[in-house]
């Protein structure tokens, strides 16, 4: 809930509870409020000393894409340990691509490609959660114990913004356009919400979830719309949006907030500590929802066309599925959201946030009933991923936000060499990691494979390794050394593995 207050739920002299009467809106956080997130910052944030002004936007390829078919294609490698797809030289001299990638490879000189990246787990379930969580003793089915990264980096900077109100820790799932389960091969990024929450942090550092409308909605939208010719984002209604909007006449806002001083001078008057400074954040909650800068960054309706139809992945093709998950190979188009929530992400981070996770799922092609093989699968997922991703890049440099935001690029692991049915299987020894802006050092490759593009022939980059150069990136991790308040978890999140020097 984003509410004004918290706390007990005393009956008011008519019988209305506290809560009730100061109630202005709901947003998805998890029964929380504003002024909670307000709170918590207020209590845990170190006053940015050691809060580098820097975002991360992981995009996460969910299902284990193969580094063969995206960034390490293996030109001289033996049969099933190349490119389907051939190779293609990109910008940097000597450096080839899968030839899905043509944009990227044009682009390879803004990148760093590493090349000996290796997770531990090859069921997805588990695999989500460790790299996530840095655990690697998660096991498929079970609950984390450790946050997500992005809830580290949370609990470390602040719950929220506080110049902006903006969470700084959101997660944006996948959407398609058709409401029924299993339909539009977009499910399979439940386990990453779960390796994403805050668990023993508590619910503020959560991330908040919020989906990326796409320009015909979901069918109900698009039935409602079928006499606009244009099919513009903004005709679809967006419930969340709607969420972040204060729903009472100003006077009458106004009047409850009299009232919450009055309260809160008896409060001050009783000497009571806990409720002694219970006006200021949910003041500060109001001026944000009367703002409506948090709103205004989740609206991609504000976006100009031009820069929309830049970001526009939702003319790709996609297969579809029918209501039992069976795989079908020429079924309707449903498009990708992964431009349009990659611009979202965009926007969030500009309005303060600094940790988003992207979510594009299915990157699991096995060649099995229900299932694509790679050239089917990568034929599909490849094209959107090259146009999103390239879109991005070219957009936060546009922006001056290059060296703000670092964009991550992997999935839970990478993929075996290909069967006699062109599909490859899950392979956890190498597992494509691109990195791009951020303030890093870029224009590189980081680390090398073995011939057969199986294992790291030089020394791997951990999981552990990739935590840690995120938050040397978001923080200046030897002044936050010095913050006792934090708990020594994240401290030993931040420096249990090694950032990757050639970045910094």
């Amino acid at each position: 809930m984003l509410d004004l207050v918290n706390g007990s739920s005393n009956l008011m002299c008519d019988g209305m509870r506290r809560r009730d009467f100061l109630r202005v809106a709901s947003l998805g956080l998890g029964g929380l409020t504003l002024s909670d997130l307000m709170r918590a910052s207020a209590a845990q944030s170190p006053g940015d000393s050691y809060v580098r002004d820097k975002a991360v936007v992981l995009l996460f390829l969910a299902g284990g894409p193969s580094q063969f078919e995206t960034f390490d294609p293996k030109p001289s490698g033996p049969e099933g340990c190349t490119s389907i797809n051939g190779h293609i030289q990109t910008s940097l001299p000597g450096v080839r691509f899968s030839g899905y990638l043509p944009r990227l490879a044009r682009m390879a000189d803004r990148l760093s490609i590493v090349r000996s990246f290796q997770t531990h787990h090859a069921e997805h379930n588990g695999a989500h959660k460790q790299i996530l969580t840095g655990d690697l003793t998660v096991g498929d089915g079970q609950p984390i114990r450790e946050p997500g990264i992005g809830a580290i980096y949370a609990r470390a900077a602040g719950a929220i913004n506080a110049e902006t109100g903006m969470p700084r820790n959101a997660l944006l799932p996948p959407t398609t356009r058709y409401p029924g389960a299993g339909r539009g091969f977009a499910g399979a990024f439940e386990s990453v919400v779960e390796g994403a929450q805050s668990v023993y942090l508590g619910p503020s550092f959560a991330p908040v979830q919020a989906f990326a409308t796409m320009a015909g909605g979901d069918a109900t939208v698009r039935a409602r719309n079928n006499n606009n010719p244009r099919n513009r984002p903004e005709d679809a209604p967006n419930p969340f949006l709607d969420s972040l909007e204060a729903h009472i006449p100003g006077a009458e806002l106004d009047a409850r907030m009299n009232l919450l001083d009055q309260m809160d001078q008896l409060n001050r008057r009783l000497d009571n500590p806990a409720t002694a400074t219970f006006g200021v954040h949910q003041r500060q909650a109001v001026e944000l929802l009367r703002s409506g800068a948090v709103r205004r960054a989740f609206d991609l309706s504000r976006e100009s066309r031009a820069v929309l139809d830049r970001y526009d992945t939702e003319h790709f093709r996609n297969w579809d599925c029918d209501d039992n998950s069976r795989f079908m190979r020429t079924s309707p188009s449903i498009g990708f959201s992964l431009g349009r929530q990659l611009l979202l992400a965009r926007r969030l981070c500009e309005a303060g946030c600094g940790f988003v996770t992207v979510v594009n799922a299915n990157w699991d092609f096995h060649a099995r009933r229900g299932i694509p093989n790679i050239p089917e699968g990568m034929g599909v997922f490849a094209p959107p991923l090259d146009h999103a991703v390239s879109a991005f890049l070219e957009d936060i440099r546009q922006r001056g936000l290059e060296d703000k935001i670092l964009l991550v690029i992997t999935g839970e692991f990478g993929r075996t060499a290909l069967d006699r049915n062109a599909g490859r299987h899950h392979w956890p020894r190498l597992c494509p990691l691109v990195l791009a802006g951020g303030g890093l050092r870029h224009g590189q490759v980081i680390g090398e494979s073995d011939p057969r593009g199986r294992e790291p022939a030089t020394e791997p980059i951990t999981i552990d390794d990739l935590h840690a150069t995120l938050m040397h990136t978001l923080f200046d991790v030897g002044r936050m050394r010095l913050d006792v308040s934090l708990p020594a978890r994240i401290h030993d999140r931040a420096q249990r593995g090694t950032p990757i020097r050639e970045l910094f």
